[in-house]
């Protein structure tokens, strides 16, 4: 199984340089609804099997514009992979930076303070999407956004199981692209109960190890002792 990520196109929206708290809110809530900037650049979708995307607009904009030739039946739109929400870190009249309101909203996300969703809600969600992505067992591409791929990219680490390549230490750019190559697929056939029979895959290892089997035991059943 490999994964290609990708950030949603630019979107044509100006931000200003402060606002107030309400003001931010606002201009939070049509960003979300603003078009993208057309993509020019088309590209084929190759040996992967399915696109999914965001349920927001800019999301489903830059699938249809850079796989113009991929099916609608390809197309997957799902919550899980939507940009974590941010809003302003406290109502007041007064403005600031639009900086800050962008930092101090992200530290309220981390401490599970007045924002929309708290890091362990994000954290649980991508660890979702990633169990899907394993249970089908398909080559993907996600169309998602800037926040949320660091947070996909460090759950898919915790797997410990996957390559990850990328050319940006921080936040992607628009349309930047992020590989990720499974080092041990799973070997098929097993329903992930791999280390019940044999040696198998890292799903089956991980099963196996959580539901307290020990070494000796499964070399006795490989043996054909018990």
């Amino acid at each position: 199984m490999k994964i290609l990520l990708i950030r949603h196109a630019k979107v044509a929206f100006d931000w200003k340089q402060s606002y107030t708290s309400e003001e931010y809110d606002i201009a939070c809530r049509l960003y979300d609804e603003a078009d993208i900037i057309p993509v020019d650049s088309h590209q084929e979708t190759g040996d992967y099997e399915r696109i999914y995307v965001s349920s927001l607009k800019r999301a489903l904009q830059t699938a249809e514009q850079l796989f113009p030739s991929a099916p609608a039946s390809m197309l997957v739109r799902t919550h899980l992979l939507d940009e974590v929400p941010l809003r302003s870190f406290s109502d007041t009249h007064r403005s600031h930076s639009r900086v800050v309101f962008d930092v101090i909203g992200r530290f309220q996300w981390v401490r599970g303070k007045r924002q929309e969703e708290t890091r362990d809600e994000t954290r649980k969600r991508a660890d979702e999407l990633i169990d899907l992505l394993e249970k089908n067992n398909e080559n993907a591409i996600l169309i998602t956004h800037g926040f949320f791929m660091n947070v996909l990219v460090s759950r898919l680490k915790k797997r410990r199981r996957y390559e990850i390549y990328r050319s940006s230490t921080f936040l992607a750019e628009p349309l930047e692209k992020i590989k990720v190559i499974d080092r041990q697929p799973h070997c098929g056939g097993c329903h992930h109960n791999c280390l019940l029979d044999r040696a198998g895959c890292l799903i089956g290892q991980d099963k196996a190890r959580k539901a307290g089997i020990q070494q000796k035991l499964l070399v006795r059943r490989i043996c054909g002792t018990l």
